[in-house]
């Protein structure tokens, strides 16, 4: 929460390529795949795994290079600004789906890491909501396990 009442979320993606040079042959590995593939049984990894699993991978209380897009948003979830920055961050908390979902869930809970995760779902759901009332189109299909 900022001092004006607003709130500042960021979105963050490591910075792979402070770790692999440029024309390199792990470069030209990585661009040709893509990204990491999630299969039902399986991933095939768009870079090494000590890269892909440790190096460039969020772990709870580690720094991390990253490039991030930090939103300031009312409390309506209107974008009051943005900015994009290269970044150092250290997450709180890796959590699960269902862990960070029990979070919300759990009533009892009322710690920092909970309050916010409460809101910002709060402000996913305004997202969503204004995403809708603008007519984005939601598809649907069965989740595949």
């Amino acid at each position: 929460l900022l001092p004006n009442g607003n709130f500042e979320v960021g979105v963050h993606i490591a910075d792979v390529g402070h770790f692999i040079k440029a024309g390199s042959a792990i470069d030209a590995e990585a661009a040709e795949r893509g990204t990491t593939v999630y299969l039902v049984d399986r991933r095939i990894d768009m870079v090494p795994k000590r890269l892909g699993e440790d190096l460039c991978s969020l772990h709870q209380k580690v720094d991390r290079l990253a490039f991030s897009v930090i939103w300031e948003l009312d409390a309506d979830a209107k974008v009051v600004s943005t900015k994009f920055v290269k970044s150092v961050i250290c997450s709180e908390a890796a959590l699960s789906y269902a862990e960070a979902q029990a979070r919300l869930d759990d009533a009892r809970l009322d710690d920092e890491l909970t309050r916010s995760l409460r809101i910002l779902n709060s402000l996913a759901k305004k997202l969503k909501a204004a995403r809708n009332a603008a007519g984005a189109l939601t598809l649907r299909s069965p989740e595949v396990r």
